[in-house]
């Protein structure tokens, strides 16, 4: 009866623990991501400043240094938006596998609950 008893709860903590550890997984995976691209967005704005910096120290012709720096300008814009565009993608992607967690789990615990009752 102890074993028995014991065996039950072993097996009722870990399915309960289960699901924590992927969403766990699932979290810090997205945090890891997020960390990447905002490591790579940093870079982009300290490579901004680096050309803007050289660009200022070789400026003998205003017009070409205005026209050199609209082009950096238009550069980066395009960088951000697509900087922009991969963080979307990874809050639907994040999005998704959240919602799949919790309608798997959701669907194990009305399963678990028609047992009991």
């Amino acid at each position: 009866m102890k074993n028995e008893l014991f065996e039950q709860w072993v097996t009722l903590t870990k399915e309960a623990a289960e699901p924590m550890m992927k969403l766990n997984e699932l979290s810090a995976r997205a945090m890891e991501q997020t960390a990447r691209q905002q490591l790579e967005l940093a870079r982009d704005y300290l490579d901004l400043g680096a050309r803007q910096v050289q660009l200022m120290g070789n400026v003998q012709d205003p017009q070409k240094w205005l026209s050199d720096q609209s082009e950096l300008a238009n550069e980066f814009s395009k960088k951000l938006t697509g900087r922009a565009e991969a963080f979307v993608v990874l809050a639907n992607k994040t999005q998704k596998e959240l919602s799949d967690w919790a309608e798997q789990n959701a669907s194990k615990a009305k399963e678990k609950m028609g047992k009991v009752v």
